[in-house]
């Protein structure tokens, strides 16, 4: 992606909707891609651009789900574009600050905390009937089922010729995968609504009351389960022990220990799949966590 290119398109966008050039205009690289945060006295907005192909139209689709649900400001869509072969997404800029900054004090921390955790359990209490989100209009009552419709087209990518996982990570996933029945049965109950990304790098703060100012970034938003949000609470600030805090307000089912470590390992190949993104050291690292929980049970 050519960094001037999508700035340029950015600034064409804000222009034509505002009728004036933006007076700041800041490109960020970020996992996903590329975000440019533009500003004048007509407005504020965010325009995004990914490097997955059809990433920002299910980025619209779920923040349009989760305005409806969740009990915080998320990002309105203006407008999803197309220029000079790119998609962009262009979002209302909302105030905060990222939670990945929340300071160490311990009223800011209780604070957030416990608000952080309240607006999950309350997204998570959103369920449906039918089960299992497997696509529009599609559903299956049980999560293995729905599991493998998920991520079937994630393990063929993972043992392919053409992927980059070594031999130890294709035999790890394996035996992740001949196993999974035993490691998903316990969580097969009812379906919740989910963000998908919800580590605190996703969160914006109030830096006054240290509660939270804005939810963003969702990723597959759809009914899961909620432990497929609840894994990605340890990826950023840790030290902060939400899933802690979420299980003294909900009880988690048993095995939570090593399948968040499997959740956590399906979700990265997804990410190598759609985007080629590859780290073996990251991917080892928890493989030996998962193991190790794992042999415990």
């Amino acid at each position: 992606m050519n960094k001037p290119q999508l700035k340029q398109i950015a600034e064409v966008a804000y222009k034509t909707m505002y009728g004036q050039r933006p007076e700041l205009c800041n490109i960020q690289e970020t996992f996903y891609g590329w975000v440019v945060f533009i500003a004048s006295s007509k407005g504020k907005v965010v325009v995004k651009f990914s490097r997955e192909i059809g990433r920002l139209a299910k980025e619209a689709e779920g923040l349009s789900r989760l305005s409806r649900t969740l009990g915080c400001p998320v990002p309105e869509v203006i407008f999803f574009g197309r220029e000079q072969g790119y998609d962009y997404l262009m979002l209302e800029w909302l105030d905060g600050i990222s939670a990945h900054e929340l300071p160490n004090d311990p009223k800011a921390v209780e604070n957030f905390r416990e608000h952080y955790t309240d607006l999950l359990l309350a997204l998570h209490e959103h369920s449906a009937v039918k089960g299992f989100e497997l696509g529009e209009n599609k559903y299956e009552t049980c999560i293995v089922k729905a599991f493998d419709s998920w991520m079937m087209p994630v393990l063929r990518y993972v043992l392919s010729d053409c992927s980059p996982f070594s031999a130890q990570l294709k035999e790890s996933y394996s035996f992740m995968w001949e196993n999974r029945k035993q490691i998903l049965s316990p969580i097969n109950d009812h379906s919740s609504l989910v963000h998908d990304d919800c580590h605190v790098g996703n969160v914006l703060f109030n830096p006054h009351t240290f509660k939270v100012a804005a939810i963003l970034d969702p990723c597959d938003v759809g009914f899961k389960h909620r432990e497929f949000d609840l894994f990605h609470l340890y990826d950023v600030r840790p030290d902060l022990k939400l899933v802690e805090r979420y299980q003294e307000k909900a009880s988690l089912a048993e095995g939570f220990a090593f399948r968040r470590w499997f959740l956590s390992l399906w979700d990265d190949a997804k990410h190598s799949r759609n985007m080629g993104w590859y780290d073996e050291q990251w991917l080892l690292s928890k493989v030996n966590q998962f193991n190790e929980t794992y042999a415990q049970r």
